[in-house]
């Protein structure tokens, strides 16, 4: 939370409201009921300590998180799943092209899915995606990013070798996640 975080992809929200969650330090599952607090052996006042001491341990603070899509209808989307969450006072949405995004500082960190060209944008079109990323993204210079995407291609399209790559799976579809955190030469 002491850094700028952006998603330049942001879709319905889930990596800035993951961060918000994460810079708050807010306990999983908080807001949720569970069977077990329904267990007649476990008092519910065990449960409500545990709340309270959860909610206690959470930092308050001014965070700088924005989420952002070229579809408005996807910003908008995003804009209720981080109220749903209750971290909509914790990121900034708006809409607009990763790639022509004034950001309001010259350091921070991103974590990006970008369109893989199978369900949004055909192949050709997410290739030249990462082609464009990797210039508009070059002026970042005191940036870290990190892209989530099945193209084994990206580093050659992106212009630049990642620092680190592990493999994953984002659902059932097997991925990369390319780490830029070095600063370029």
């Amino acid at each position: 939370g002491r850094e700028f975080f952006w998603d330049p992809f942001c879709g319905s929200g889930t990596i800035p409201i993951e961060a918000a969650l994460i810079a708050k330090n807010r306990a999983p599952g908080l807001n949720r009921h569970f069977v077990a607090e329904t267990y007649p052996w476990m008092p519910k006042e065990v449960w409500e300590q545990v709340k309270t001491e959860a909610k206690d341990k959470e930092f308050k603070g001014n965070y700088q998180i924005l989420g952002s899509d070229s579809d408005p209808t996807c910003v908008s989307l995003a804009m209720s799943n981080a109220r749903k969450a209750g971290v909509a006072d914790c990121i900034k949405f708006r809409d607009g092209d990763a790639t022509k995004m004034d950001l309001p500082a010259p350091s921070g960190i991103m974590v990006c899915n970008p369109p893989y060209g199978e369900r949004l944008m055909t192949q050709d079109e997410a290739t030249q995606l990462y082609r464009d990323m990797g210039r508009a993204f070059s002026a970042l210079g005191r940036w870290q990013i990190y892209v989530l995407t099945p193209n084994e291609e990206f580093e050659r399209l992106y212009g630049r070798r990642a620092d680190k790559v592990r493999k994953l799976y984002n659902g059932m579809i097997p991925c990369l996640f390319y780490q830029f955190f070095k600063p370029k030469n």
